[in-house]
């Protein structure tokens, strides 16, 4: 379903009030402004359908990490939860089957019952509860009553939020943020380690946080595994005559 009106970009979000007001430091030093809740309430109707749009941010095209991923599993569950990790899961991987321009069509019982969540059209639901944890970190967003904005790369665990988790999460996770980009490898160095990765069985995601944990930039990590992961899918296969 294409809906080319639409703007690709969700409309700043603004706090009702300041006692509901909560200010995240997520991405490069700017603080953005959350109110709860975020789930609109504004139509009558209970709630059925969602049209669900890639977010993509130019300021995580570097440093973001894909849901799917190692670090969001390790660290961003225990600020999130499993539900709304999921939730970003899922979506990340029906983005990846839409053509371009084409919006996702989430029917929210069916996608909440894929989740093991509950929904009977209220804002309250289980899965409406998830996906406004998600917008309260700012990972998600209405741009209008019937349009979700989700981000497909999550940013780093911003540091404020490290005493959320437990002491040997926040050992982790500094120490991966020390080494995070350090690495100086060529293109070519970079694929040829994406490929072993891959020969030695990991998956696509798995592979890729594993070149970040070797210090190499999260984007420069995804590109290489993407790299090696296209070149492994074209490989002719050779079958020996008998």
């Amino acid at each position: 379903m294409r809906t080319d009106h639409l703007p690709t970009t969700p409309p700043p979000l603004t706090a009702s009030s300041d006692a509901a007001a909560v200010n995240l430091q997520l991405v490069g030093g700017t603080a953005t402004v959350q109110s709860e809740p975020l789930v609109p309430a504004a139509t009558s109707q209970p709630l059925r359908v969602l049209l669900a749009r890639p977010w993509d941010d130019p300021s995580l095209r570097r440093r973001g990490h894909d849901p799917r991923s190692a670090y969001v599993e390790r660290f961003w569950v225990a600020i999130l939860g499993p539900s709304a990790v999921w939730f970003l899961r899922l979506l990340a991987r029906e983005f990846d089957e839409l053509a371009p321009g084409e919006d996702l069509r989430l029917d929210l019982d069916s996608t909440a019952r894929r989740l093991g969540l509950q929904h009977r059209g209220g804002r309250t639901s289980s899965f409406m509860r998830t996906i406004d944890r998600c917008a309260m970190f700012h990972l998600a967003q209405f741009a209008d009553d019937a349009v979700l904005m989700v981000r497909r790369l999550l940013p780093p665990v911003p540091r404020r939020l490290h005493d959320r988790m437990p002491q040997e999460l926040r050992n982790e996770v500094g120490r991966w943020s020390r080494t995070d980009g350090g690495a100086d490898f060529s293109v070519g160095e970079t694929r040829l380690l994406a490929s072993c990765m891959l020969m030695l069985g990991h998956g696509l995601h798995e592979s890729a946080e594993r070149l970040v944990t070797l210090g190499l930039a999260p984007n420069a990590a995804n590109e290489a595994t993407a790299w090696a992961w296209a070149q492994r899918c074209t490989r002719p296969s050779t079958h020996r005559g008998g």
